[in-house]
């Protein structure tokens, strides 16, 4: 009987010492992923937002008989130091994301998604997160910014 409980001592704080260490691994399961290669590390992201302004782009418009055009700057929001770098690097992938966006609109069409700057803010935010992760970059963009626009 003596011996009975002391194999079942053994196997209780084997049980103990295995939920222990499973929910310390449950805690810390983001960091063995990076040990392991599964994840990638968060990068240490910036307490304040961090701009990159993009040179001004110049799309033409299709409308009627004249040739118009548009004039964007914009300006790339995000909170990770190490993306701003990327992202000139990426400058003719988000350019490219921006003809692209703007190539089968309307002079009309242009004007009127300029009422709503923050859902256009917001459009073009997904079309560069698309682009990007179409080509396997991993982005940490917040927001953009249309800092200056002009349709001729």
């Amino acid at each position: 009987m003596r011996r009975f409980f002391k194999w079942l001592m053994v196997i209780v704080a084997a049980c103990c010492l295995l939920l222990v260490l499973a929910y310390g691994a449950y805690l810390k399961r983001d960091q063995i992923g990076v040990w392991l290669g599964l994840t990638e590390a968060k990068p240490e992201l910036s307490a304040t937002p961090l701009f990159k302004p993009m040179e001004r782009f110049v799309i033409s418009l299709e409308g009627g008989a004249q040739t118009h055009y548009l004039v964007l700057e914009l300006a790339l929001v995000t909170h990770n130091p190490a993306q701003l770098t990327d992202l000139e690097e990426l400058s003719p992938l988000i350019r490219n994301a921006m003809v692209q966006y703007f190539s089968h609109r309307t002079l009309e069409n242009v004007r009127q998604e300029l009422q709503d700057i923050s859902a256009l803010q917001s459009s073009l935010l997904g079309k560069l997160t698309t682009t990007l992760q179409g080509y396997g970059y991993r982005t940490y963009l917040d927001e953009v910014l249309i800092t200056k626009v002009l349709v001729q």
